[in-house]
């Protein structure tokens, strides 16, 4: 299964945080998703731009 797929919406464009655009960064800044997470932890995550989902970037080594 390719990691880049989002598991919520299925959309085939998780991205990291480097991937993300000024303004994608400004907005998962201020999702309330992870608050007891540093940003500096959540720079690890994939986030699907389209529905806003985040999971860890090593998320399928646990499955």
């Amino acid at each position: 299964m390719n990691e880049k797929i989002c598991p919520k919406c299925q959309y085939s464009a998780m991205k990291t945080w480097e991937e993300l655009n000024d303004e994608q960064q400004m907005l998962v800044e201020r999702l309330p998703v992870s608050a007891n997470l540093s940003l500096e932890q959540r720079k690890k995550h994939l986030f699907c731009p389209r529905c806003w989902f985040e999971q860890p970037a090593n998320y399928n080594e646990f499955c």
